[in-house]
């Protein structure tokens, strides 16, 4: 999976930026730089066109079987997850869902439940959610970024900023450092970041609380 977010909806981490290497990274979004790169390595991919916002794209291809990945939409809000979800039922249940939802769906539902009937911080929203998984989610509606990854990082999960200063996130590393060159780490693990311009919401940015832990990568 592959998400490039266009700086002005998520700003990318100051302590991403590896300033001596900027030499190596290029724009993830000028002329579909990243998706085209994706999409000549992931036969049959999706692309999502996000307009001015960036760009989700996806495959099935060479996908670990115990951690699938699925793309799901709803209300114009976009969401590719990988890994499964334990408590699947119950939170199906829990949000009254029909016996045709997707792990994909369960996060949309769980992330309108944060946008429309908090206050809940993400990391109680994502907490509820047990099993391996990262996904990232787009809010075409009010430009929101949610993205997470389970407590223990079972799913490969990457973050950088390319030379433009966009956040570029993607299960596949290679794909990070074609547009990030050095300037990427691993998503932090239990790790949820939000980005919303249009609503309030109390959160925390634990890639900052773990950034010793989490050094670039060399």
């Amino acid at each position: 999976m592959l998400a490039v977010f266009d700086k002005s909806v998520a700003k990318s981490p100051d302590a991403l930026n590896a300033p001596t290497d900027q030499s190596v990274a290029v724009s993830a979004l000028k002329d579909a730089f990243l998706a085209n790169h994706f999409a000549s390595v992931h036969p049959g991919s999706v692309i999502v066109n996000l307009g001015f916002s960036g760009v989700m794209a996806y495959s099935f291809e060479k996908q670990n079987p115990l951690l699938p990945r699925l793309f799901a939409v709803v209300d114009d809000i976009f969401c590719i997850f990988q890994g499964h979800i334990e408590n699947f039922a119950l939170l199906k249940q829990q949000y009254g869902l029909n016996k045709t939802a997707n792990e994909g769906i369960i996060v949309i539902e769980a992330y309108r439940t944060l946008r429309d009937r908090g206050p809940y911080p993400p990391d109680q929203v994502v907490r509820d959610i047990q099993g391996k998984f990262a996904f990232i989610l787009y809010d075409s509606s009010s430009k929101a970024v949610f993205v997470a990854s389970d407590a223990d990082g079972s799913v490969p999960f990457f973050w950088g900023t390319d030379a433009e200063g966009h956040l570029v996130l993607a299960d596949d590393v290679e794909a990070v450092k074609k547009s990030c060159g050095k300037s990427f780490a691993p998503f932090p693990k239990g790790a949820q970041e939000l980005y919303c311009r249009c609503f309030v919401l109390p959160f925390f940015f634990s890639f900052f609380q773990s950034a010793s832990s989490h050094p670039l990568e060399g």
